[in-house]
C-alpha cells in the first residue's frame, strides 16, 4: 500500500454529515481562541484587575478544554481510520472522549520532546556560564569554552532535527492505540518503519508540502476580514488531511507485515 494524497484530500467528503462536522470543528477551534479575548473586554468594562484575573483564569481553562477536544477529534479520526475499515468522521457528540484523547496526546507529545527541552535548558545554562566567564576574563582564555559550547550547540541542533524528523512516527504509533506511552515506545514505533522506509520518507515530504501549502493559503486568507474567518476551516481541514496520511502510513506498515 502506497500513500494516497488525493484520498487524504477527499475521504472526509464521503461522510454524508461532513459539512456539519467540519463546521462544528471549526466552531470549537474558533471558540478556543476567541475566548482568550474576553478578559480584555472584561477589563475595559470593569476596570478591575481582580475581576480580569478571575475571568482570565476561567477563559484559559475553557480554551484548554476546547483545544484538547479539537485535538482529540483529530486523534480519534486517525484512530478510526486505522482500526475500522472505511470509517467516516467521528460524531461530535462524544465531546468528553475527545477531551480525554486530546489530553493524552498532549501529555504523550510532551514526554516525547521532554529530553529536547531539558537539553535546551542545559545548553542555555552552559552558554550563560561561558558568557559570564567571558566578561570576567580576557578573550584568549575563552577560546576552548567557546569552541566546546559551539560543538554542543551543533549537537543540540542535530538532536532537534532528529526529534522533529521522527515526531510523525511517534504520532502514528500513538494513533494506533491512543496510549500515552506509545509516544515514547520507540521499539514499537520503529516496527512501523521497518521495511516501510520509503513510505515514511513520502510521509515526511507530504507533511512538509502540506505545511508550506497551508502557510501560503493562510497568508492569502489573512489579507481580508472575510478570509480570516476561513482560516479555522482551512486549519481543521489540514489537520484531517494529516490524520489520514498518518493512518495510511500505519496501514501500509501492516500490509508490509
Amino acid at each position: 500500500m502506497n500513500l494516497d494524497f488525493e484520498k487524504a484530500l477527499t475521504y472526509m467528503f464521503k461522510d454524508p454529515q461532513w459539512l456539519n462536522k467540519l463546521l462544528a470543528g471549526t466552531a470549537v477551534l474558533f471558540c478556543s481562541f476567541a475566548v482568550l479575548m474576553l478578559p480584555i473586554f472584561v477589563f475595559i468594562f470593569t476596570n478591575s484587575l481582580s475581576v480580569t484575573a478571575f475571568s482570565t483564569g476561567l477563559c484559559s481553562i475553557f480554551a484548554f478544554i476546547t483545544v484538547f477536544a479539537f485535538t482529540g477529534y483529530v486523534v480519534e479520526t486517525a484512530n478510526k481510520r486505522i482500526n475500522y475499515q472505511n470509517s467516516m468522521l467521528p460524531d461530535w457528540k462524544d465531546f468528553g472522549r475527545f477531551i480525554v484523547s486530546g489530553l493524552k496526546y498532549s501529555i504523550g507529545y510532551f514526554l516525547y520532546v521532554l529530553p529536547l527541552i531539558i537539553a535546551g535548558f542545559v545548553y542555555l545554562f552552559l552558554l550563560s556560564f561561558v558568557m559570564i566567564g567571558y566578561s570576567a576574563h580576557t578573550a584568549s582564555h575563552q577560546v576552548i569554552p567557546f569552541f566546546l559550547i559551539t560543538i554542543l550547540g551543533a549537537l543540540l541542533l542535530l538532536f532537534f532535527i532528529l526529534v522533529m524528523v521522527f515526531a510523525p512516527l511517534m504520532m502514528c504509533s500513538f494513533f494506533k492505540d491512543l496510549k500515552i506511552l506509545s509516544f515514547v515506545n520507540f521499539k514499537e514505533a520503529f516496527n512501523l518503519i521497518k521495511d516501510n522506509v520509503s513510505n515514511y520518507f513520502v510521509l515526511i515530504l507530504l507533511f512538509i508540502a502540506l505545511s508550506v501549502l497551508m502557510q501560503f493559503l493562510f497568508s492569502i486568507l489573512a489579507i481580508t476580514i472575510v478570509g480570516i474567518a476561513f482560516i479555522p476551516v482551512a486549519y481543521f481541514y489540514a489537520c484531517l488531511i494529516s490524520s489520514e496520511i498518518c493512518a495510511q502510513f500505519v496501514l501500509s506498515s501492516k500490509d508490509k507485515e
